[in-house]
């Protein structure tokens, strides 16, 4: 039986980043939906869509090193786009898409000799972007649309044993173009759309007892086809298509902690977001490129690198924010907090572990009166203008 339990409260930190995105080198040939991966310090772009609407098997490599692309030995599989991958233990492993049908079959890239090996396939019906994701010594697939439609089954790879076996569902809809990570040794994925039904459903999966929990719901736009990676024990998702499945003015930029079930939002890549681009991390950075411009139809060549927060810096929120501290905790008769900053501070909200909002004062007063309020966890949420700059959790104890 699936065990399914309450989504958990959602908070979103926005902050201000030092970070900002710096322009690389091109890639050789636009293309959406390219298969991305880096190992030992080399990006990859396997296959996808050329500018001329062909599913390709080319295989582009990235130095960053010397800011440079090279181009190896074709793909031996089916040329394909749709398709998706993900590294583990020094090896990348790959597949799935369409090509002139829909696909199931695996393979790995071994990166010292540049070789191919075909695996098992997959148990499972061939399917176009499904979601992907490395953990331990196994893999897991899922979600992805089929001839018949779009899936909501998951199955796990052994890669000692190159054997495939199914898996609990997804306890929500069906979907492909799906976003999914590894985020803090733990399997997340979500978002995707059936049709024109646009998702922000977000889900963990338990991957010893095999059981998916409901998460807070990502809080941009609804998302489809955009790019994801984790780094530092964090999830990311960016740009892709928006709630209205077309473009969105910018491309939205969201890091995920699994440790806390909440969302950042960072600065979004220049220009339009992208359907469908790529993207993949080395030495603590992003590179993002490809993709399709909605608005124009146009294919991309640009790559632009941006530099990822590292917790052990402590950069991951605003100066500001990492100052302001509530008291005391539990609270019975009022919240405090420090007042040097509240010439800047505008607005305190308190809510409930149910999303609702009890309390909406000026920060001026520099605390809250919360004896009438019931005992329970609350989020309090402080803003300057309309920017909220800091969560913080509190519980009220009578």
């Amino acid at each position: 039986m699936n065990k399914i339990l309450l989504p958990l409260l959602l908070f979103v930190t926005s902050t201000c980043f030092a970070q900002s995105w710096v322009q690389q080198s091109n890639i050789p040939s636009g293309r959406h939906h390219p298969i991305t991966f880096s190992l030992n310090g080399i990006g990859y772009a396997v296959t996808g869509t050329s500018p001329s609407n062909q599913r390709t098997n080319s295989v582009f490599s990235y130095d960053p090193s010397n800011d440079t692309w090279g181009t190896l030995p074709t793909f031996p599989g089916a040329a394909r786009s749709f398709g998706i991958g993900v590294t583990n233990n020094g090896f990348a492993y790959m597949g799935f898409g369409f090509a002139t049908n829909y696909l199931n079959d695996f393979w790995r890239f071994d990166l010292s000799d540049s070789s191919w090996t075909q695996l098992a396939s997959c148990g499972c019906t061939g399917r176009r972007h499904p979601a992907m994701i490395s953990i331990g010594g196994k893999i897991y697939v899922g979600l992805g649309d089929d001839a018949t439609g779009d899936r909501n089954d998951w199955w796990e790879y052994q890669i000692s044993s190159n054997t495939w076996r199914r898996i609990t569902n997804l306890p929500g809809p069906g979907r492909h173009h799906p976003f999914m990570f590894n985020a803090g040794g733990e399997v997340f994925a979500g978002l995707g759309h059936s049709g024109q039904v646009i998702y922000k459903d977000w889900y963990k999966l338990d991957t010893l007892s095999g059981t998916w929990t409901s998460q807070s719901q990502f809080p941009g736009q609804a998302r489809v086809a955009g790019t994801q990676f984790d780094a530092n024990g964090y999830g990311y998702v960016l740009s892709g298509d928006g709630s209205n499945h077309s473009w969105m003015s910018t491309g939205e930029f969201w890091r995920y902690d699994p440790s806390l079930d909440s969302w950042t939002q960072l600065a979004a890549h220049p220009g339009r977001s992208r359907w469908a681009p790529g993207s993949f991390v080395i030495n603590n950075e992003v590179y993002f490129f490809g993709g399709l411009d909605r608005l124009i139809n146009a294919y991309p060549t640009n790559m632009w690198k941006y530099t990822l927060a590292n917790p052990a810096t402590g950069i991951s929120e605003s100066a500001e924010a990492l100052n302001l501290e509530v008291f005391p905790n539990p609270a019975d008769r009022e919240i405090l907090w420090n007042v040097d900053l509240n010439s800047q501070l505008t607005q305190v909200i308190l809510i409930n572990a149910l999303g609702q909002t009890v309390m909406n004062e000026s920060a001026n007063s520099g605390k809250l009166d919360v004896q009438d309020l019931n005992d329970g966890l609350y989020f309090v949420q402080f803003f300057r203008d309309a920017k909220l700059i800091k969560t913080s959790k509190v519980l009220i104890q009578h």
